[in-house]
């Protein structure tokens, strides 16, 4: 396994916040590109060093294994042309991200409609996506072919739960959430080499 996927994981999803959700390095921007994206705490430090620019905080709170993704996904092969053979894929078993996304801002007058509004943006630029690009992915030298990097927001029944405890544990007041997993492979097993031939003769036995 790649012991750098977890962080590679949080630079793409920067950027897929920055150039696919909110557009903000692109020249037809949908808002304002005076945007802050932080990976820390959003804690009471956190809070503090805000500056007059509202921001956009994605706190990594929960690594659990995607138990029922495993089970569901559908046995894989993949031709190697360069050696003839074709390799058969173990299932690796998929670990599941989960971000706390929140906005912030220090507006005296329009800190709600500020925080509403890029608030609104996130779940429709987010909700667009069953995976993350694979053009970002590349970018990140992530290469976790054929499975991708499958994405869910709002988490699940437990999520409310889960939200007032990272609160309380932050000691900080609490704000509206986004729940938002990545589920990405975590190979366990070198892949089998199958050589061709011996396919080629197995099915020709079988129609025997």
């Amino acid at each position: 396994m790649d012991a750098t996927l977890i962080y590679k994981v949080q630079q793409a999803l920067d950027s897929f916040i920055k150039d696919k959700v909110l557009s903000l390095n692109n020249n037809d921007d949908v808002v304002d590109t005076s945007i802050v994206l932080s990976f820390q705490a959003p804690d009471n430090e956190f809070t503090t060093s805000l500056g007059s620019d509202p921001a956009i905080n994605c706190y990594l709170v929960g690594i659990t294994e995607d138990i029922q993704r495993r089970q569901s996904e559908p046995p894989r092969t993949q031709i190697n042309f360069t050696q003839t053979h074709r390799t058969q894929f173990i299932e690796p078993k998929f670990v599941s991200l989960t971000y706390m996304l929140t906005v912030w801002s220090k507006n005296p007058q329009q800190s709600a409609a500020i925080e509403h509004l890029i608030m609104g943006y996130l779940i429709a630029g987010i909700g667009r996506y069953d995976f993350l690009p694979e053009e970002l992915l590349l970018t990140q030298q992530i290469d976790i072919s054929p499975y991708g990097i499958r994405s869910q927001i709002f988490g699940n029944e437990y999520s409310e739960k889960v939200t007032g405890q990272v609160w309380q544990a932050l000691g900080s007041t609490p704000k509206a959430t986004i729940l938002y997993t990545l589920s990405l492979p975590m190979p366990v097993f070198e892949p089998v080499q199958l050589p061709i031939v011996k396919e080629i003769n197995k099915l020709l036995d079988n129609k025997a």
